[in-house]
Protein backbone atom coordinates (compact mmCIF):
# COMPACT_ATOMS: atom_id res chain seq x y z
CA UNK A 1 0.00 0.00 0.00
CA UNK A 2 0.94 3.62 -0.48
CA UNK A 3 -0.03 6.80 1.32
CA UNK A 4 0.34 10.10 -0.03
CA UNK A 5 1.18 12.70 3.16
CA UNK A 6 -0.09 15.90 2.85
CA UNK A 7 2.98 18.29 4.33
CA UNK A 8 3.93 21.80 4.69
CA UNK A 9 7.74 22.10 4.47
CA UNK A 10 8.41 24.40 7.47
CA UNK A 11 6.83 22.38 9.74
CA UNK A 12 9.71 19.89 10.30
CA UNK A 13 8.48 18.18 13.28
CA UNK A 14 5.69 16.50 11.52
CA UNK A 15 7.76 15.46 9.01
CA UNK A 16 9.67 13.46 11.50
CA UNK A 17 6.64 12.29 12.93
CA UNK A 18 5.11 10.83 9.40
CA UNK A 19 9.39 9.64 8.86
CA UNK A 20 9.17 6.95 12.11
CA UNK A 21 5.65 6.57 12.49
CA UNK A 22 5.12 5.59 8.54
CA UNK A 23 8.13 3.56 8.60
CA UNK A 24 7.88 1.97 11.62
CA UNK A 25 4.44 0.67 10.03
CA UNK A 26 6.01 -0.41 7.20
CA UNK A 27 3.85 1.61 4.72
CA UNK A 28 5.55 3.32 2.00
CA UNK A 29 4.61 7.19 1.67
CA UNK A 30 5.35 10.40 -0.07
CA UNK A 31 4.95 14.08 1.00
CA UNK A 32 2.64 16.05 -1.49
CA UNK A 33 2.60 20.08 -1.01
CA UNK A 34 2.54 22.94 -3.19
CA UNK A 35 5.82 23.92 -3.35
CA UNK A 36 8.07 27.56 -3.06
CA UNK A 37 7.32 28.57 -6.73
CA UNK A 38 4.78 31.72 -6.57
CA UNK A 39 4.33 30.67 -10.73
CA UNK A 40 3.08 26.94 -10.27
CA UNK A 41 0.85 27.68 -6.52
CA UNK A 42 -0.30 30.39 -9.30
CA UNK A 43 -1.37 28.23 -11.14
CA UNK A 44 -2.65 25.28 -9.25
CA UNK A 45 -5.21 27.82 -7.72
CA UNK A 46 -6.41 29.05 -10.94
CA UNK A 47 -6.88 25.60 -12.07
CA UNK A 48 -8.82 24.32 -8.69
CA UNK A 49 -10.04 27.55 -6.14
CA UNK A 50 -11.87 30.21 -6.87
CA UNK A 51 -10.70 33.83 -6.29
CA UNK A 52 -6.89 32.19 -7.05
CA UNK A 53 -5.34 35.94 -7.68
CA UNK A 54 -6.12 36.77 -4.57
CA UNK A 55 -5.82 33.61 -2.59
CA UNK A 56 -2.17 33.31 -3.61
CA UNK A 57 -0.97 37.17 -2.20
CA UNK A 58 -2.62 36.13 0.93
CA UNK A 59 -1.05 32.63 1.12
CA UNK A 60 -4.35 31.10 3.06
CA UNK A 61 -3.18 28.17 4.59
CA UNK A 62 -6.21 26.04 4.06
CA UNK A 63 -6.20 27.41 0.51
CA UNK A 64 -2.73 25.88 0.31
CA UNK A 65 -3.14 22.71 1.83
CA UNK A 66 -6.89 21.95 0.08
CA UNK A 67 -4.61 22.07 -3.56
CA UNK A 68 -1.89 19.82 -2.02
CA UNK A 69 -4.91 17.10 -1.77
CA UNK A 70 -5.95 17.90 -4.86
CA UNK A 71 -2.20 17.33 -6.03
CA UNK A 72 -2.20 13.84 -4.51
CA UNK A 73 -5.55 12.95 -6.14
CA UNK A 74 -3.29 13.95 -9.40
CA UNK A 75 -0.86 11.76 -8.71
CA UNK A 76 -3.10 8.96 -7.56
CA UNK A 77 -4.47 8.96 -11.10
CA UNK A 78 -0.90 9.49 -12.79
CA UNK A 79 0.39 6.45 -11.18
CA UNK A 80 -2.79 4.27 -12.42
CA UNK A 81 -3.77 3.09 -9.23
CA UNK A 82 -7.38 2.34 -8.05
CA UNK A 83 -7.05 4.74 -4.88
CA UNK A 84 -4.47 5.17 -1.86
CA UNK A 85 -4.72 6.41 1.77
CA UNK A 86 -3.97 10.22 2.05
CA UNK A 87 -2.96 11.39 5.42
CA UNK A 88 -2.12 15.00 6.72
CA UNK A 89 1.10 15.44 8.56
CA UNK A 90 0.02 15.57 11.92
CA UNK A 91 -2.19 12.35 12.23
CA UNK A 92 -1.31 9.65 14.46
CA UNK A 93 -2.38 6.02 13.83
CA UNK A 94 -3.86 3.98 16.35
CA UNK A 95 -2.29 1.04 17.48
CA UNK A 96 -2.81 -1.92 15.00
CA UNK A 97 -3.70 0.24 12.21
CA UNK A 98 -2.30 -1.16 9.16
CA UNK A 99 -4.06 -4.90 9.50
CA UNK A 100 -7.67 -3.20 10.72
CA UNK A 101 -6.63 -0.69 7.71
CA UNK A 102 -6.00 -4.01 5.20
CA UNK A 103 -9.38 -5.56 6.64
CA UNK A 104 -11.61 -2.62 5.77
CA UNK A 105 -10.04 -2.06 1.86
CA UNK A 106 -10.96 -5.97 1.68
CA UNK A 107 -14.56 -5.34 2.53
CA UNK A 108 -14.37 -2.10 0.94
CA UNK A 109 -13.11 -4.82 -2.15
CA UNK A 110 -16.08 -6.34 -1.96
CA UNK A 111 -19.06 -4.01 -1.91
CA UNK A 112 -17.54 -0.44 -3.18
CA UNK A 113 -15.25 -0.69 -5.48
CA UNK A 114 -17.53 0.54 -8.55
CA UNK A 115 -19.20 3.40 -6.53
CA UNK A 116 -17.09 6.85 -5.94
CA UNK A 117 -16.16 6.24 -2.79
CA UNK A 118 -13.88 8.47 -0.06
CA UNK A 119 -13.76 6.17 3.61
CA UNK A 120 -12.79 8.04 6.65
CA UNK A 121 -10.70 6.88 9.33
CA UNK A 122 -10.05 9.37 12.11
CA UNK A 123 -12.17 10.29 15.00
CA UNK A 124 -10.63 13.95 15.37
CA UNK A 125 -14.32 15.60 15.38
CA UNK A 126 -15.57 12.95 17.62
CA UNK A 127 -18.05 10.92 15.92
CA UNK A 128 -18.52 7.54 15.78
CA UNK A 129 -20.98 4.68 14.29
CA UNK A 130 -23.66 4.42 17.16
CA UNK A 131 -24.08 1.09 18.12
CA UNK A 132 -27.33 0.74 16.93
CA UNK A 133 -26.12 0.27 13.68
CA UNK A 134 -23.02 -1.93 14.24
CA UNK A 135 -22.52 -5.06 13.00
CA UNK A 136 -20.63 -7.83 13.99
CA UNK A 137 -17.74 -8.02 11.74
CA UNK A 138 -18.04 -5.36 9.06
CA UNK A 139 -16.13 -2.22 9.59
CA UNK A 140 -17.81 0.22 7.11
CA UNK A 141 -20.90 2.26 7.34
CA UNK A 142 -22.31 5.16 4.96
CA UNK A 143 -22.39 8.52 6.32
CA UNK A 144 -24.29 11.16 5.33
CA UNK A 145 -21.00 13.40 5.67
CA UNK A 146 -17.02 13.09 6.72
CA UNK A 147 -14.87 13.59 9.51
CA UNK A 148 -12.03 15.60 8.79
CA UNK A 149 -10.03 15.05 6.12
CA UNK A 150 -6.75 14.22 8.14
CA UNK A 151 -6.87 10.32 7.11
CA UNK A 152 -9.02 8.66 4.53
CA UNK A 153 -9.06 6.72 1.32
CA UNK A 154 -10.32 7.81 -2.04
CA UNK A 155 -10.69 5.55 -4.89
CA UNK A 156 -10.19 6.41 -8.55
CA UNK A 157 -14.06 6.91 -9.52
CA UNK A 158 -14.18 9.72 -6.49
CA UNK A 159 -11.27 11.36 -7.67
CA UNK A 160 -12.57 11.47 -11.16
CA UNK A 161 -16.29 12.66 -9.87
CA UNK A 162 -14.23 15.70 -7.60
CA UNK A 163 -12.00 16.78 -10.78
CA UNK A 164 -15.64 16.62 -13.01
CA UNK A 165 -17.07 18.60 -10.28
CA UNK A 166 -13.84 21.29 -10.37
CA UNK A 167 -14.24 21.56 -14.09
CA UNK A 168 -17.36 22.72 -13.62
CA UNK A 169 -17.23 24.73 -10.23
CA UNK A 170 -13.91 25.91 -8.67
CA UNK A 171 -13.21 25.30 -4.82
CA UNK A 172 -14.05 27.93 -2.21
CA UNK A 173 -14.07 25.76 0.90
CA UNK A 174 -11.37 23.80 2.87
CA UNK A 175 -10.40 20.35 1.66
CA UNK A 176 -13.06 18.38 4.34
CA UNK A 177 -15.84 21.07 3.89
CA UNK A 178 -15.10 20.75 0.07
CA UNK A 179 -15.69 16.68 0.52
CA UNK A 180 -19.07 17.52 2.52
CA UNK A 181 -20.34 19.75 -0.14
CA UNK A 182 -19.46 16.77 -2.46
CA UNK A 183 -21.32 14.39 0.04
CA UNK A 184 -24.31 15.91 0.08
CA UNK A 185 -24.97 16.33 -3.19
CA UNK A 186 -24.11 12.81 -3.96
CA UNK A 187 -20.82 13.36 -6.20
CA UNK A 188 -19.30 10.93 -3.73
CA UNK A 189 -19.64 8.06 -1.25
CA UNK A 190 -18.82 8.47 2.40
CA UNK A 191 -18.27 4.84 4.74
CA UNK A 192 -17.09 5.56 8.28
CA UNK A 193 -14.84 3.06 9.98
CA UNK A 194 -15.67 1.86 12.82
CA UNK A 195 -13.63 0.85 15.10
CA UNK A 196 -12.27 4.03 13.62
CA UNK A 197 -7.87 4.09 13.14
CA UNK A 198 -6.52 7.40 13.43
CA UNK A 199 -6.89 11.21 15.33
CA UNK A 200 -5.20 14.45 14.17
CA UNK A 201 -2.77 15.30 16.53
CA UNK A 202 -3.38 19.00 16.38
CA UNK A 203 -6.42 17.94 18.50
CA UNK A 204 -5.29 15.77 21.22
CA UNK A 205 -2.56 18.76 22.13
CA UNK A 206 0.75 16.68 20.01
CA UNK A 207 1.17 19.32 17.57
CA UNK A 208 0.19 23.00 17.55
CA UNK A 209 -2.46 24.06 14.75
CA UNK A 210 -0.59 24.45 11.39
CA UNK A 211 -3.49 27.69 11.51
CA UNK A 212 -2.91 28.83 15.14
CA UNK A 213 0.04 29.07 17.15
CA UNK A 214 -2.36 28.54 20.58
CA UNK A 215 -1.50 25.28 22.37
CA UNK A 216 -2.69 24.41 25.72
CA UNK A 217 -0.84 21.98 27.61
CA UNK A 218 -4.13 20.33 29.20
CA UNK A 219 -5.17 19.34 26.14
CA UNK A 220 -4.06 16.10 25.41
CA UNK A 221 -5.65 15.59 29.15
CA UNK A 222 -8.81 17.41 27.96
CA UNK A 223 -9.39 15.24 24.56
CA UNK A 224 -8.89 12.25 26.55
CA UNK A 225 -12.06 12.96 28.65
CA UNK A 226 -13.83 14.53 25.66
CA UNK A 227 -13.54 11.00 23.74
CA UNK A 228 -14.08 8.82 26.28
CA UNK A 229 -17.50 10.56 26.65
CA UNK A 230 -18.16 10.89 23.34
CA UNK A 231 -17.79 7.17 22.72
CA UNK A 232 -19.83 6.65 25.75
CA UNK A 233 -22.78 8.30 24.44
CA UNK A 234 -22.33 6.79 21.18
CA UNK A 235 -22.72 3.25 22.85
CA UNK A 236 -26.01 4.15 23.75
CA UNK A 237 -27.21 5.35 20.45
Amino acid sequence: MKAFVIHAEKLKERAEHIDHMLSEEGIEYEFVNEGNDDEKIQGYLDKYMKDGRELLHRKVPRSLCTISHFLAYEQILAGNMDGALVLEDDIVLHKHFLPRYKESISEYSKKYTERPVLISYEDSPLQFVPRSRRVKGQMLYPADHGRMSGAYFINRRAIEAVFDQLQKDRCDLAIDHYHGELIKHGVIECLWCQPALATQGSFTGLFKSALSSKKDRMESVKWWFKKSYKQFLYWFR
